[in-house]
């Protein structure tokens, strides 16, 4: 064979391998090349989707949290300021007090005052009244003392309007020791109206 032929047949071979190689190109490679793209964007959604239900997860985890801390804090408010005036709970938490501090309560005296005007016309917000009541108690001068301040800091939002202490002996009550004081006060406990 001459070089030319040979030449020329080597170039017709390289034609044909140059064609078959499109060929296969165009019908195997490129097709998995598309969907191979396909499956990674695929992918990728899948795992953006993954991201953002975890995220969603975290977020309903932490406020389910939050309202069940929200329950507990309703709780507290109810504590402080209960709905209604309730005021044998007032009784029964001042006579605990009183028993705590060594203090005698002599006389009680309770009158609720209506609720004034709201400060807000949304209805989320309640309206708060309060309880005026008139407390007069014997005991010594620290056991008054601590009654007061723990009527202050009691759980029920209270507010000591005034008081006044008298010596038992300034009072006239023969027979008592001069330690003996008397406590007449003022105090308001705050409710939320219905």
């Amino acid at each position: 064979m001459k070089a030319s032929s040979k030449r020329i047949l080597s170039i017709l071979f390289s034609a044909v391998f140059l064609l078959g190689t499109l060929i296969i190109y165009g019908n195997l490679i490129q097709p998995e090349i598309s969907s191979a793209g396909e499956l990674q964007s695929l992918v990728a959604s899948k795992t953006n989707l993954l991201n953002n239900q975890k995220t969603a997860v975290s977020q309903v985890s932490q406020l389910i949290g939050q309202f069940q801390n929200a329950s507990s804090l309703q709780q507290t408010v109810s504590l402080a300021l209960p709905i209604g005036p309730n005021t044998t709970q007032i009784l029964n938490q001042w006579q605990a007090i009183a028993q705590g501090a060594g203090v005698t309560l002599d006389a009680l005296n309770v009158q609720p005052i209506p609720p004034g005007s709201p400060t807000a016309t949304s209805t989320l917000v309640k309206k708060v009244g309060d309880v005026s009541i008139s407390v007069s108690a014997a005991g010594g001068y620290a056991a008054l003392k601590q009654f007061l301040e723990e009527l202050e800091t009691n759980v029920r939002v209270t507010n000591i309007q005034t008081f006044e202490f008298t010596s038992a002996a300034q009072t006239g009550q023969p027979g008592q020791a001069t330690n003996l004081y008397n406590l007449k006060a003022n105090v308001s406990a705050f409710y939320q109206n219905d």
